[in-house]
């Protein structure tokens, strides 16, 4: 991590509060860190740093992702992803032993896997996490879980869940940790429930500052530091809602990009014009960006600019995004089409997956005649795909639909073999896991690259 970027020095600030924090609290088994929504991703940051090889903490990070669905469920679902990441990591683990004389012995937590009758496997989760920790160097005897889930279907259940933890015994040198929200405090305890075995740590923090100095750094003429620089000007007016100033900013992108004669710097300015723009959705200045973008990217794909492949694909969905919110729904699957096509062509997986999504969702409800073409295209898509793409991706919801479907064309061979995948990933309840996810998934209205922001860089 670059020392000198702003936004590493925050996640520098994190651990040494960390340390300091942690320090005065031998005794704490849960950690929660209480941020503010924006921060979230510096905070992730921080985790998956310290889970890797470059963390600096004494202690051992062990970042999960793993989906919550149900409080019976999380710990086996842990183990399981526990287990998957440690196979995975051998080339780390083959290091590790060359200087230690680490050995684990995984086989009791996948036979306990194997006998698992659906009840909770809390006991069993609690128990590997001590062993893993006797299994350390003597000066890494402290061990970290730090859990991030994709989703959370319940949060209470999640609460509940770590309070059952709590009252088992989390054994000594292992900390769970959970990001928590300001004001929201899902996954707070009273210190009464659980004496000196709680730890709370809130760091103020100038987020916005260290994203504009951030934008900022460099040589001010390099018009790549000046797109940051107007993109983060243009983020400030629209939280403002000041069009003009967003105006004003996003012309000056367009100006400096042009100069530099970089098409995909000058498309990248297009696209992140329009994007901010889609939240007055009646200006009519985006389909003039978008129409333009696309025809410069189209020529920079042309010219051999690796960078302007992607934005092609990009610029088709922000077409298909503008003619839904625009209500114009057949223009709009068409754009979504091309743009799964586009992204399949070449091999841009989760593109393609997310635009036949928003196509066959707008087939369903706005042109049924399509409806099923469309979803069976995404189907066949996204089936190569390895089992991790999969349960991390919008491809679920696809095969969900597609299984439906098959079920009532009575087209056996493929129910059994989405059957035989999805119970492999999810359990025998996968139509319902997938259910209750999707309920609890805010709906795609946007392409999901209008999302990103200049927080993440350098992390």
């Amino acid at each position: 991590m670059n020392e000198h970027n702003s936004i590493a020095q925050l996640v520098n600030q994190i651990q040494r509060e960390w340390k300091t924090k942690t320090a005065g609290k031998p005794s704490a088994r849960f950690v929660r860190f209480i941020i503010k929504p924006e921060e979230a991703r510096v905070y992730e940051g921080f985790c998956k740093l310290e889970s890797s090889e470059h963390g600096s903490l004494p202690e051992v990070f062990v970042t999960q992702l793993t989906d919550f669905e149900d409080e019976d469920t999380f710990s086996a679902a842990l183990i399981r992803d526990w287990l998957d990441t440690y196979d995975k990591s051998q080339d780390l683990l083959e290091k590790v032993q060359q200087q230690t004389a680490f050995t684990w012995d995984t086989q009791p937590y996948r036979q306990a896997l194997e006998k698992t009758d659906g009840t909770p496997m809390d006991d069993t989760l609690l128990a590997m996490l001590a062993s893993f920790v006797r299994a350390l160097p003597q000066e890494q005897k402290e061990l970290v879980l730090a859990l991030i889930p994709r989703q959370v279907s319940h949060t209470r259940q999640m609460k509940e869940w770590i309070s059952t933890l709590l009252k088992k015994g989390i054994p000594a040198g292992v900390k769970l940790l959970v990001i928590d929200h300001v004001n929201a405090e899902h996954f707070a305890f009273h210190e009464r429930q659980f004496p000196d075995l709680l730890l709370n740590i809130h760091i103020p923090m100038d987020l916005h500052g260290a994203i504009k100095k951030l934008a900022a750094t460099g040589n001010p003429n390099d018009p790549e530091i000046m797109l940051r620089k107007c993109v983060f000007e243009m983020g400030a007016a629209l939280q403002d809602k000041d069009v003009k100033r967003l105006h004003r900013w996003g012309q000056q992108a367009l100006d400096t990009t042009q100069r530099s004669g970089n098409k995909g710097l000058f498309a990248t300015a297009h696209i992140m014009y329009a994007g901010m723009l889609f939240h007055f959705k009646k200006d009519p200045k985006i389909p003039e960006l978008l129409e333009r973008g696309q025809r410069i990217a189209k020529q920079g794909t042309q010219q051999g600019d690796n960078a302007c492949l992607p934005l092609m694909v990009q610029f088709y969905g922000y077409h298909g995004a503008y003619a839904q919110i625009r209500r114009r729904f057949t223009e709009a699957i068409n754009w979504f089409i091309q743009q799964a096509e586009l992204a399949t062509k070449h091999q841009f997986s989760q593109q393609a997956l997310n635009a036949w999504y928003q196509a066959a969702e707008l087939c369903r409800r706005k042109d049924s005649s399509r409806y099923y073409d469309v979803l069976e295209k995404g189907y066949q898509t996204g089936w190569c795909l390895p089992d991790e793409e999969i349960t991390a991706s919008i491809y679920i919801y696809l095969l969900r639909d597609y299984y439906d479907y098959v079920q009532i064309k009575r087209k056996h061979d493929i129910i059994k073999e989405i059957d035989d995948r999805m119970i492999r990933l999810f359990g025998k309840e996968w139509k319902t896991d997938v259910d209750n996810i999707r309920k609890k998934r805010e709906p795609l209205i946007l392409p999901l690259e209008t999302n990103k922001t200049p927080v993440t860089a350098g992390l």
